[in-house]
């Protein structure tokens, strides 16, 4: 191998994307947990449960993949952010902000130099931005990037 391989291996961020995809799964379904129990009506309660499920699954996905290329998963915290307010805008605000947080770590996954984590970190992206659409967000030129 050269030095110019050796560069280019160290240059890769895919590990350290996949954790930060990983951290913001985990994040998510802290998140979505808890507004199933501070949510107001039964839909409110049931569509954030449904979420939890779904970024559960797609935790699970990052914990497979990073086993699958040797690479120490990231532990759940015991706690994340919640809102500080609880009244339905600011509880919308923070379901955003999770799936935006989704969208950023989902983003700089799809720069792996790794097929797999570069495919799946497309793929998720692309739902997480259909996630942030759906629950009002805006769709910039380039999602997961500030600005427009």
């Amino acid at each position: 191998m050269s030095d110019a391989d050796l560069s280019v291996e160290a240059m890769d961020d895919g590990p350290r994307a996949l954790a930060e995809a990983l951290s913001a799964e985990h994040a998510a379904v802290y998140g979505y947990e808890f507004l199933g129990g501070a949510g107001g009506d039964d839909e409110y309660r049931s569509r954030a449960l449904e979420a939890a499920l779904t970024h559960k699954e797609l935790r699970d996905e990052l914990y497979a993949l990073a086993a699958a290329h040797d690479a120490e998963p990231s532990p759940a915290l015991a706690s994340y952010p919640l809102p500080k307010e609880r009244d339905e805008a600011s509880l919308d605000a923070f379901a955003l902000g999770l799936e935006e947080s989704t969208v950023r770590a989902y983003l700089w996954l799809t720069a792996a130099r790794d097929i797999g984590m570069r495919t799946t970190g497309a793929r998720n992206l692309q739902d997480a931005t259909l996630r942030v659409l759906e629950r009002g967000g805006e769709l910039t030129a380039l999602p997961g990037f500030d600005g427009g």
